[in-house]
C-alpha cells in the first residue's frame, strides 16, 4: 500500500513561499499612482520591484548552505526578521522615494530565505514517490501568489491608498513570523558542518557547470521572468491604455489565476501517465498559442487577459515539473541548490524585467512576441536537460563526494 500524502509540510512551505511572491505581486497595482505622487517616469517607479528582485535573488546563496548545515528553521526566522526591518523602514520613511527603494532592498534581503527554504523543506520532507505531488502544490502557490496580489493590492490601493500596501505587507510578514516561531519544526534530518566560503564557492561552480543543472533551472528561470514581465506591464495596458480603475484591473486579474489552476491539474492528471519530458515538452506550444493570440488579439479586458490566461497554463505545467526533475536527485544538498536555482531566477526576473522596460515594452504583443522566443528557448533546455541526464549522474556523485572531502 503507497505512503500516505502528508498535507502539513507544503501547507507550510506554500505559507513560506507566499511571502516573496505577495511582495512582488501587491504592489504593481499602486505603481502608477506612485510615479503620479513622486512625479516619476513608470520605468523608475519599476525600480521599487527590480531592486526587490535583486535583493532576494543574490541572498539566497548564503541562506542556502546555512540552512543545510544549521537547520531550517533558524535560518527561516532570522530571513523574515530582515523582511520585516525593510518594510518598517518603507513605512516609515515613505515621504521620500529613496527611502522605499532602500526599504525594498532590505526585504529583498530578508526574504530570499523564503524561495529556498520553502523547497529545501518539501524535500526534506517527501520521498521521491510523492515529491512531485508536493511541489505541483508549491509550484501553484508560488505562481498564483504573483497573479492573485494585485487582486489584492489593486483593492486596498483604490480604497486606502497605496502606502497601506505597504502596512499590510508588513503586518502580514509579521504574523507569519510568529506563526513560523510557534508550529514550523525543523525538517532537516542530518546536518552538515558549516562550510567555508571558499567550499561553498566550489560547490556552486560545479553546479553550475552541470547541463543538467542549468538545464531545469533555466526553465524556472524563463517561466517566472515571464510572468514577472507580464505582471509588470499589464497594469500599464489595462489602467493606461483601455482605462480602466485599479479596482476594476484587480478583478481581471482573477482569469490568468485560473489559468494556474488549470496547469497545476493538468500536469498532476497527465504527468503520471505521459511522464515529466512529454509534459514538459507540451508548455512550449501552449506558450506559442499565447504569445500568437497576444499578437493578433484586439486590445479589449477579456482578449488581453485570455492571452495571459495562457501564458500561466503554461506555466502552471512546466515549473513543478522542472523543480522536481532539478531537486530529485540532490536530497543531502537540497539548500544550496535550491539557493543557485532561486537565486539565478530572481535576478535573471529582475534583469530581464528592466531590461525589457528600458528598451520600451509597453504593448500587449510585445510580451506575444517575448511569448515565442521563450516558447523556443524553453524547448530547447528541455531537450538538452533530459539528454544529459546521464552524465548529470555522475556528476552528482562527483559533486557530492568532493563536497564531503573538503
Amino acid at each position: 500500500m503507497p505512503d500516505k500524502f502528508l498535507f502539513r509540510p507544503v501547507l507550510l512551505a506554500c505559507l513560506i513561499v507566499s511571502i516573496g511572491q505577495l511582495s512582488v505581486g501587491l504592489l504593481f497595482p499602486s505603481l502608477p499612482w506612485i510615479a503620479q505622487e513622486f512625479q516619476l517616469p513608470a520605468e523608475q517607479v519599476q525600480l521599487l520591484i527590480s531592486i526587490y528582485l535583486l535583493g532576494f535573488g543574490p541572498s539566497q546563496l548564503l541562506y542556502g548552505p546555512l540552512s543545510d548545515s544549521l537547520g531550517r528553521k533558524p535560518i527561516l526566522l532570522i530571513g523574515l526578521l530582515l523582511a520585516v526591518l525593510g518594510l518598517t523602514v518603507s513605512v516609515v520613511g515613505a515621504a521620500q522615494f529613496e527611502w522605499l527603494l532602500a526599504g525594498r532592498f532590505i526585504q529583498g534581503l530578508g526574504a530570499g530565505c523564503c524561495a529556498v527554504l520553502a523547497r529545501a523543506s518539501i524535500r526534506d520532507s517527501y520521498s521521491a514517490g510523492h515529491l512531485t505531488q508536493a511541489l505541483t502544490w508549491l509550484a501553484m502557490v508560488a505562481s498564483i501568489c504573483p497573479i492573485i496580489a494585485p487582486v489584492i493590492g489593486g483593492f486596498i490601493n483604490h480604497h486606502f491608498g497605496w502606502l497601506a500596501v505597504f502596512v499590510v505587507l508588513l503586518s502580514y510578514v509579521a504574523l507569519v513570523w510568529l506563526i513560523f516561531v510557534v508550529i514550523f519544526k525543523e525538517t532537516l534530518a542530518k546536518r552538515k558542518s558549516i562550510q567555508s566560503p571558499k567550499v561553498m564557492l566550489k560547490q556552486y561552480k560545479q553546479l553550475a557547470g552541470s547541463a543538467y543543472f542549468v538545464s531545469f533551472s533555466a526553465i524556472g528561470w524563463l517561466n517566472y521572468g515571464l510572468v514577472v514581465v507580464a505582471i509588470s506591464l499589464m497594469p500599464f495596458v489595462m489602467q493606461v491604455e483601455i482605462g480602466m480603475s485599479s479596482d476594476q484591473y484587480a478583478m481581471w486579474s482573477l482569469l490568468p489565476t485560473c489559468g494556474l489552476l488549470v496547469g497545476g491539474m493538468i500536469c498532476n492528471r497527465f504527468r503520471p501517465r505521459i511522464g515529466t519530458e512529454k509534459m514538459l515538452k507540451f508548455a512550449p506550444l501552449i506558450q506559442v498559442t499565447a504569445g500568437m493570440w497576444l499578437i493578433l488579439c484586439p486590445l479589449t479586458p477579456f482578449a488581453v487577459m485570455s492571452g495571459q490566461f495562457l501564458m500561466i497554463v503554461a506555466n502552471g505545467v512546466a515549473f513543478p515539473c522542472a523543480q522536481s526533475q532539478l531537486l530529485l536527485p540532490y536530497k543531502d544538498n537540497a539548500g544550496a541548490v535550491a539557493a543557485l536555482s532561486g537565486a539565478c531566477q530572481m535576478v535573471f526576473a529582475s534583469l530581464l524585467s528592466m531590461g525589457l522596460m528600458s528598451l520600451g515594452i509597453a504593448n500587449a504583443w510585445h510580451l506575444g512576441v517575448l511569448l515565442l522566443v521563450a516558447a523556443a528557448l524553453s524547448y530547447t533546455l528541455i531537450s538538452l536537460g533530459f539528454r544529459s541526464h546521464s552524465e548529470h549522474r555522475n556528476r552528482v556523485q562527483n559533486v557530492v563526494g568532493g563536497v564531503h572531502e573538503n
